[in-house]
């Protein structure tokens, strides 16, 4: 109980604003259950196995499969750049990150209803109704992403970011493989389609118990005055080029970072395919997408049980550093798993590669450049390696489609690796922080 306590309560000789350390204990629960919560939802509607999967029901295209993560990965990353002056210049950031988020939700009403329509409509409207509230989803996230990092910066100090994201990620991926194994049973003892719109629905309910917690986040005042304020608001463009092309030209260390994550985010265009390959080269039924699923969240759940520990002493680049040499052994893996009990052990080696990538790539953006430009460093950080998100799962389709999957998995490993090199030679200030 004394570890709990003092696990809610900020060092006394840490240097925060008074109303951050008077709301810690609340902002830390409520935004800690808002990502469990969300985590429990994407058991049932998962990016990575449940989604591609369905959308391989309804096409054999491998360029429209592996656009489903494409744009919802993409669309997290390809609006912050756009949205960094405007949220630069709000006083207060959490009643537009409620906004976004609303709005990012409201896709997950017409999964299901996508899904129980096959019973009427041509798959080929189904396809494309389903591709348009992807990218929906997928573009809406990126709106919300820029504030809501912002507000968890503001709420929750540097020391203790691995913490949070690794007990709150804990607790989510632990409901998570409980939602899978319920979906797996829901994929496998319903009929199509009707499986997948069940599914669906119950991924609805629990994204919006998350944003409830999230809507209780109490927001500090700012440290500026009004008057500096008011000043930012006037100075500082909706689009400020001339500040990004500054950062991009002046800091050595920051553009390298961009660099190397721009080579791991194309070293990923098979991560789209994991399941969809798995499913087809061992013929399988559509329901083991969710028993992949369950592997990839029991490994998330131990990996940020790790992460979380060693966090704060280990640092966000050498966090980042050792997930991606994981998922380069992911790719190693799928290219030589005989079997699919093998095969299976790639979901869970992803899964915890994956929060540990999570952590250090949300760490190393919240801690680039100086506080009062972070949503101007987030803004370049997240939207330039975000072009290659879109990019990357259909380059990787395009090659399944031209030549095989063997071949595709090959050309990821080798951009990966090249990522990997190029981070080796980002430079950190301290554990737990990024230059």
């Amino acid at each position: 109980m004394h570890y709990i306590r003092s696990f809610l309560r900020l060092p006394p000789d840490l240097d925060v604003k008074p109303t951050v350390r008077q709301h810690f204990k609340r902002n830390f629960l409520v935004n800690m259950m808002d990502g469990a919560f969300w985590l429990l939802a994407e058991s049932f509607v998962s990016v990575n196995t449940i989604l591609p999967v369905f959308a391989s029901t309804l096409t054999d295209s491998a360029i429209l499969i592996g656009l489903v993560p494409a744009l919802i990965n993409a669309g997290w990353f390809l609006p912050q750049l756009f949205m960094a002056g405007y949220v630069h210049r709000l006083k207060r950031k959490l009643p537009f990150a409620l906004t976004m988020a609303a709005v990012e939700r409201i896709p997950y009403f017409v999964f299901p209803l996508a899904a129980y329509l096959l019973h009427w409509i041509p798959v080929t409207t189904a396809i494309w109704l389903f591709m348009l509230v992807v990218a929906w989803r997928g573009f809406a996230s990126g709106f919300v992403a820029l504030p809501w990092q912002v507000v968890l910066a503001d709420v929750i100090p540097g020391p203790v970011r691995s913490r949070f994201f690794g007990i709150g990620r804990t607790i989510g991926r632990t409901l998570a493989v409980g939602g899978s194994a319920i979906s797996g049973l829901i994929l496998s003892k319903i009929a199509y389609p009707d499986n997948f719109a069940l599914s669906f629905l119950i991924g609805l309910v629990f994204m919006w118990v998350s944003f409830f917690f999230f809507s209780r986040t109490v927001e500090p005042e700012s440290a500026d005055s009004e008057e500096i304020q008011e000043e930012n608001a006037v100075k500082t463009p909706l689009l400020d080029l001339a500040s990004f092309k500054r950062i991009w030209q002046g800091d050595h260390n920051f553009r390298r970072y961009v660099i190397s994550r721009i080579f791991f985010q194309l070293g990923s265009m098979a991560v789209g395919f994991y399941a969809v390959y798995g499913i087809q080269h061992f013929n399988l039924a559509d329901q083991q997408a969710a028993v992949f699923s369950g592997l990839l969240f029991a490994g998330g759940m131990a990996g940020f049980l790790v992460w979380g520990v060693v966090g704060d002493r280990f640092g966000a680049r050498n966090i980042l550093l050792a997930s991606d040499l994981m998922q380069t052994v992911v790719l190693i893996m799928v290219l030589v798993s005989p079997t699919v009990w093998v095969y299976n052990l790639i979901f869970l080696v992803f899964g915890f590669a994956q929060s540990g990538y999570m952590i250090g790539e949300m760490l190393m953006g919240m801690g680039l450049g100086p506080e009062s430009e972070r949503s101007l460093y987030l803004g370049l950080v997240r939207t330039i390696p975000g072009l290659f998100v879109l990019i990357a799962p259909l380059i990787g389709g395009a090659i399944v489609e031209a030549v095989n999957y063997t071949v595709m998995f090959l050309v990821a490993l080798g951009l990966g690796l090249v990522g990997v090199g190029m981070l080796l030679g980002v430079k950190i200030q301290s554990a737990g922080s990024a230059e």
